[in-house]
């Protein structure tokens, strides 16, 4: 059994929601780099799975 405040789990959760957030822009700018023609759906794609919006990227960064 793992004993947890509503505090410690919310930090937990903003945590985990941090790094999945920051995986999402280093893949989005992979695809960017190395898909680029179908980097935006690959990002959709993976935004969606990850149930977090897409980060801002054009393809001109």
């Amino acid at each position: 059994m793992i004993e947890l405040s509503v505090v410690e789990l919310r930090h937990l959760l903003a945590g985990a929601e941090r790094d999945l957030a920051d995986f999402l822009a280093l893949a989005a700018d992979w695809a960017l780099h190395h898909l680029p023609g179908h980097w935006a759906s690959v990002t959709a794609a993976l935004a969606r799975v990850l149930d977090l919006p897409a980060p801002a990227l054009s393809p001109e960064q």
